[in-house]
């Protein structure tokens, strides 16, 4: 992770959300289905930027009805592709902030084969569920921060103390622990070197050791990989 430190401002109360202000994802992602249907917005549109915005427009209207717009609100690293950090060591959490006016990343199927797309917030906040349930995982959602030209999702996750995993410790985690089937390639989806990994029910990409941790105790913790639901009929691609 870089040092490159990003001008902070604090939000407008002076402090940082403390973690019982955080919302589960199950209840944002019910919350973010309602609205968006109310509105029209739910499915059938191409994704694109338009699309996008608009669904972050709602987003920003929701988290301000709920008290968890923090306006001002800024990273204070930045992170990698899809994500810039900030530190909260009073909590023990990390903050992550998507890049603004952007939901990372996610990967469909809608042309047969797995492609990385931008990301509707719903469909982001859903990826970070199914993080939570492959890897009992906790990710909560914090709210919306950044400036109203261009938001950032904001989610709390544990700070982590250890050591990046190693190659074998990745496999030995997804294949011995968990069940899944590591594939011959990654398909071009997360880092070019990354490990992707294929179970019934799910793929899970852009596994390498930049994502994973190892604690003291020999704990294997994946903390920034991209997993996916696996859709009805596709399993089968993965094993041609």
């Amino acid at each position: 992770m870089s040092n490159e430190h990003h001008q902070y401002q604090e939000p407008e109360n002076g402090k940082l959300p403390e973690p019982d202000q955080d919302r589960a994802l199950e209840t944002v992602i019910h919350d973010l289905r309602r609205i968006l249907s109310a509105n029209g917005e739910l499915d059938g549109d191409e994704i694109d930027s338009d699309l996008i915005e608009r669904h972050f427009a709602l987003f920003e209207g929701y988290s301000e009805e709920i008290g968890c717009l923090y306006r001002n609100l800024h990273p204070g690293m930045q992170g990698g592709a899809e994500h810039d950090v900030l530190h909260d060591p009073s909590t023990g959490t990390i903050l992550k902030f998507t890049k603004p006016g952007k939901a990372a990343y996610v990967v469909d199927f809608d042309l047969g084969t797995p492609r990385m797309t931008a990301s509707p917030p719903l469909n982001y906040i859903e990826r970070l569920r199914l993080q939570n349930e492959l890897f009992a995982d906790n990710i909560r959602f914090v709210g919306l921060g950044g400036d109203a030209e261009g938001r950032r999702i904001i989610t709390r996750q544990q700070i982590v103390e250890g050591r990046a995993a190693r190659w074998e410790e990745i496999t030995r985690l997804m294949v011995d622990e968990l069940g899944f089937t590591k594939l011959r390639h990654n398909h071009g989806i997360g880092y070019e070197d990354s490990y992707a990994f294929v179970r019934d029910d799910a793929v899970v990409f852009d596994m390498r050791p930049a994502n994973v941790f190892v604690t003291e105790s020999y704990v294997i913790i994946p903390v920034d990989c991209i997993p996916v639901k696996m859709p009805p009929g596709k399993r089968s691609f993965f094993d041609k």
